[in-house]
């Protein structure tokens, strides 16, 4: 129950009750009006507890005490249900507490609590002598409705409290899932273009004493890897700064075309096999898709050795998946291939309840991935 949703019908609930009690003391006198009207404000800030609690405790002990004073007085006789206190005044109390004990910090909960057990405990001595008058069935009853009170209170503070660790939890784990996707990002994407780049490099440095024009032709790759490592870095921030996902690819066969042709650019020879399905891939598939070939066609730069063939096929399986492979047959230098963009594949391919397998193939490295062309929900 939220707190603040909840205080218009215990409003209607004490409106009600004040109602009952002024229609009960139609022809009293003008004492009994006063001690009516002395119990509108503790029902006032039972309503207003809900929001602020500054000044509920002593409104409603003033209120109590002044009331009691004027029915001792006057001898004016209310109506009460195991209460010294009236109807109104006995389920204002009860909502005070209930709330005090659920917001309030636990010490001010107490005092809280205590001012109204003292209030409560000062009436039945000087409301009509209710305790000299051994009327212990009201006694318990109002011991009763007490507990209950503070129960209820214990209770939607329990709630809270772990409602409260809950969200915490919850935004712990957004937080980590969006770490992790932007880690995710810039390994498949900002990586992919650098290990282009560096990869040219390379090649530029082997030629260049022997051939300075070979080293020449080489540099517009460079730039042209850097400037799309810069374009990606930049989409990403501009991802972080709107709180927005990144656009998805709209073009998924002309994506992992461009993809493969700056593998061929790099000096691997490769083959690439698209039988895409008719109409447009979804976007978060496409976009797994373009990312587990760029990590894949990065592994196999970064550390299959002596490579003379990439194959690339992404195709339609019977079962309504798309299949994506890429295989090479350059050698292992390394046991564990891939690092943390083999984690990274696996996880874009369990996000979209797919398969996902990599590893060591006869002759090379094989990376295979089935993703569903629909979501299963």
């Amino acid at each position: 129950m939220d707190s603040h949703r909840g205080q218009w019908p215990i409003a209607a609930v004490l409106a009600l009750l004040m109602l009952g009690e002024l229609l009960l003391m139609s022809g009293g006198g003008s004492a009994e009006a006063l001690v009516w009207l002395l119990s509108v404000p503790v029902c006032i800030v039972a309503v207003t507890s809900f929001k602020s609690r500054a000044f509920t405790i002593p409104v409603a002990v003033a209120s109590i005490f002044v009331s009691s004073f004027v029915i001792r007085t006057f001898s004016v006789d209310l109506p009460t249900l195991l209460s010294p206190l009236t109807v109104a005044e006995t389920a204002a109390c009860l909502v005070i507490t209930a709330v005090v004990v659920r917001e309030e910090p636990r010490r001010s909960a107490t005092w809280s609590v205590g001012s109204l057990v003292a209030v409560s405990f000062f009436a039945a001595i000087v409301r009509d002598n209710w305790i000299s008058g051994s009327n212990y069935n009201e006694m318990l009853g109002s011991l009763v409705l007490g507990f209950t009170a503070v129960g209820t209170g214990l209770y939607f503070r329990a709630r809270d409290t772990e409602s409260g660790r809950l969200i915490a939890a919850a935004v712990t784990d957004a937080q980590k899932e969006e770490r992790i996707a932007l880690a995710r990002e810039l390994h498949d994407v900002v990586a992919h273009h650098v290990t282009g780049m560096l990869v040219q490099a390379q090649a530029a440095l082997e030629v260049s004493d022997d051939d300075p024009h070979a080293a020449h032709r080489l540099l517009p790759g460079i730039v042209r890897s850097g400037t799309e490592a810069l374009g990606a870095m930049r989409r990403l921030v501009g991802t972080l700064r709107q709180g927005e996902n990144e656009a998805a690819t709209t073009d998924l066969a002309a994506d992992v075309i461009a993809a493969v042709e700056r593998t061929r650019e790099l000096g691997f020879e490769t083959r690439l096999r698209i039988d895409l399905p008719p109409g447009e891939v979804a976007p978060e598939l496409g976009r797994s898709v373009l990312r587990l070939v760029q990590e894949s066609l990065t592994n196999v730069h970064k550390h299959a050795v002596s490579p003379t063939m990439i194959d690339v096929e992404i195709s339609r399986t019977s079962s309504g998946a798309l299949r994506v492979i890429v295989a090479d047959d350059g050698q292992l230098h390394e046991l564990n291939q891939g690092g943390y963009g083999l984690v990274g594949m696996r996880e874009r391919v369990d996000l979209l309840g797919g398969l996902f397998s990599a590893g060591p193939r006869e002759n090379g490295w094989q990376v295979l991935a089935e993703l569903p062309l629909e979501r299963t929900k």
